[in-house]
């Protein structure tokens, strides 16, 4: 998106729809959503590095304490938590073979960010010379854009502070009173928005029938399913020369292979039509206090175009929706975030959950060096997985399933990742990794697997 689209910056502290709707998973209203993010080192960890950046974490945006508004329809406030650094360092050394297991079980580690526990930053050795690192996030508390800008700012020493503790008696009130006004104000301009855009035609054009998918066979031990999770590994120059030759870029090829999974799974329309891809992009900008400032396209490729592997086509598609992206205005969201945002809990745990992306993928094709080196000069590779934390099969039916995956790109690796919430279609992580080494391998790519 370009700068001069872009909307003003809301660096007053305040949680954004996203924030909002993350953080009520953590008081009951679904399983939590949070991102891990995941170094490969090449040797055992340095544990005074890890000091460092654990408390460079600690006094930064990561750190963060939800403040919980007293005002009808305003909104809850952030603030640094300055709680000790959440840093812990394992001396055992892991058998090599098993660390999928310890990473999915860093994962599941309690996080709340009513209280400041927000994020955790562990390390484990392991027994062929190398060692691990996780960095398991809040989704409430930072998406891509964020979590690259508070790890570099770590690197550096420089923490993002965010605006102070509120005041407390009337102070606090007028505050929070003038917040709900501003809430309000935005609920009156979606409904002039969405006026005009029902005038215009725009937003017809903009709203969807439902899907419906097909139907799978059940679970057969659904109280013993858990979300499988996997991470695979690659050249990166073969995978960008394969790109290439199906005339596309990287992204493309991305998408292509995640549609393809998609339909592997059976998780399309049932008339076969397009293959719809979620694409966040970042609206993140310099010294930005928000949370979440991602914004989501939505690309929706055609059976035949997958069928061809035309990444140029794919690559237009996907131009074409970061582009409407770019253009939309409020009146095309269906319902005001900002009355939504009002809602108490008890209203809305009533209300039925939002379906999830049909697969959600984004694609980080260049670390930046503070980031990629965060945890030691002898990285090998990034990993990143996000997902519902200890999440049940009856989460995963409520959001209607989905996959989740990452391509993250660390000089000559790169890492594949996704997280499937698909009970029935995808039973368990060797199923997962069946249908995913098959995909790649099809595009001529030699895979490890974690």
């Amino acid at each position: 998106m370009s700068a001069a689209t872009r909307a003003p910056i809301d660096n007053s502290g305040r949680l954004q729809f996203a924030d909002d709707l993350f953080s009520r998973r953590h008081r009951g209203l679904g399983s939590p959503i949070a991102n891990q993010w995941i170094w490969r080192m090449g040797s055992p960890y340095d544990a005074e590095r890890l000091r460092y950046i654990a408390a460079g974490l600690a006094e930064g945006g990561l750190s963060r304490r939800l403040h919980r508004a007293k005002f009808p329809g305003a909104r809850d406030l952030w603030t640094n938590a300055d709680n000790e650094p959440a840093l812990v360092l394992y001396e055992e050394i892991l058998p090599a073979g098993e660390i999928s297991d310890w990473l999915q079980e860093r994962h599941s580690d309690h996080l709340d960010p009513h209280v400041g526990l927000t994020y955790r930053l562990t390390a484990i050795n392991l027994d062929d010379g190398t060692s691990v690192v996780s960095l398991q996030l809040a989704h409430a508390v930072g998406d891509g854009g964020s979590v690259l800008d508070a790890v570099g700012r770590a690197s550096r020493g420089e923490p993002l502070r965010l605006p102070a503790a509120p005041a407390k008696g009337w102070q606090r009130l007028r505050a929070e009173a003038a917040d709900s006004r501003a809430q309000w104000r935005a609920v009156r301009e979606w409904t002039k928005a969405r006026r005009s855009a029902k005038k215009d035609g725009t937003a017809a054009l903009a709203t969807k029938a439902p899907r419906v998918y097909p139907e799978a066979a059940p679970h057969p031990a659904p109280e013993s399913w858990r979300m499988p999770r996997l991470i695979t590994e690659f050249d990166t120059e073969t995978m960008m020369k394969v790109a290439a030759e199906h005339g596309g870029s990287t992204n493309a090829w991305f998408i292509n292979v995640v549609a393809d999974l998609l339909v592997s799974i059976d998780h399309v329309p049932v008339d076969r039509g397009d293959v719809p891809v979620s694409l966040p992009m970042s609206d993140f900008q310099p010294g930005d206090v928000r949370s979440n400032s991602t914004r989501v396209a939505m690309v929706e490729v055609p059976r035949d175009v997958l069928e061809r592997r035309d990444l140029a086509a794919i690559k237009q598609l996907s131009k074409a929706a970061y582009i409407r992206l770019g253009q939309a205005g409020p009146g095309l969201v269906p319902v005001p975030l900002a009355m939504m945002q009002m809602l108490p809990d008890a209203v809305l745990d009533k209300l039925p959950q939002p379906p999830a992306a049909a697969c959600m993928a984004s694609n980080l094709p260049q670390l930046p060096g503070d980031y990629r080196y965060a945890m030691g000069d002898d990285v090998r590779l990034v990993a990143g997985l996000a997902g519902y934390q200890n999440a049940t099969a009856q989460d995963a039916y409520d959001v209607g399933g989905g996959i989740i995956a990452w391509l993250i790109q660390s000089g000559p690796r790169t890492t594949l990742n996704l997280v499937a919430a698909e009970p029935d279609r995808v039973p368990d992580a060797e199923h997962l990794q069946k249908l995913v080494v098959e995909e790649l391998g099809s595009w001529g790519l030699n895979v490890d697997v974690w």
